[in-house]
Formats: structure tokens, sequence, C-alpha cells
């Protein structure tokens, strides 16, 4: 119970609606809003793209589609401003891109050209960010 009602009260959604159907044919391994914008989101994809929608006002729109990397995006993070989004790709390369227009601002092989996982800026300083990559596998 939450108050007087149940727990599953408070969370009735009044419909699920799909509005995003960009990436059909990959898998999206992340879906995240933007750091204190209800209306700002961006999702990465398999297929090698990453999408920046806007819910509201009006109706939802893809307002970018990041395009570049060889392979799928495993997975992206916000900057606390929301203006530049870190990607992590199979490719093996790490990019930093700018939301607004869809520019890419930075490519950043891996060394070893491994596949890389996971990637995060550091919340208080932008120009930090942290990435992972995949075991080495034998030849």
């Amino acid at each position: 119970m939450a108050g007087d009602t149940t727990l599953s009260e408070n969370y009735a959604f009044a419909g699920v609606y799909h509005v995003f159907d960009q990436h059909t044919d990959s898998a999206v391994p992340k879906v995240q809003f933007a750091h204190d914008d209800r209306h700002l989101l961006a999702c990465c994809s398999l297929d090698g793209t990453i999408s920046v929608c806007r819910l509201a006002p009006g109706p939802p729109a893809v307002l970018q589609v990041l395009r570049g990397h060889g392979g799928g995006v495993a997975d992206f993070a916000w900057s606390l401003s929301n203006d530049v989004l870190v990607s992590a790709s199979l490719d093996g390369t790490l990019r930093l891109w700018a939301p607004a227009d869809g520019r890419c601002i930075r490519r950043v092989p891996d060394p070893d050209g491994a596949a890389l996982l996971c990637c995060a800026f550091q919340p208080l300083n932008n120009n930090l960010t942290v990435v992972s990559d995949a075991p080495p596998y034998p030849p």
C-alpha cells in the first residue's frame, strides 16, 4: 500500500504507445532519458546507430540518428549537461557526439581493436570517460 492505494494502482498505466520504430531489424540494448529532461531520450541499436528522440511537445519525433559506427552500439551515456553523448561500439571504437546536430566530435579506437561493451562519463568532469572492452579471444 502507498497511501490509500495499492502499489499496482500507483503504477497503473493509462496506455502504452509504440512511438519509435527506426530500429526494426536490430536489438536495442539501451534506452535512456537525458539528465533532468523528461522529454528527451536516446536509444542505441545493434544496427550501429543511436537515435535521439523528443517525446513532447507535439507528436514524438526522432531528432537525430547518429551514424558512423561500423558495428553495433552496445552502450551510450549522456553528459551531465546533455550536450554530448559518448558511445561504445562492437567495432572497437568509442565516439563522442553532438546530439543537437548529429555530428561526431571524436572517434577513439581501442588500442587492441577489441569490441567495446559499456561506457560512462565521470559525473563531475565530462572530459573523462570510462569504457570497458571485451576480453580477447584466442585466434
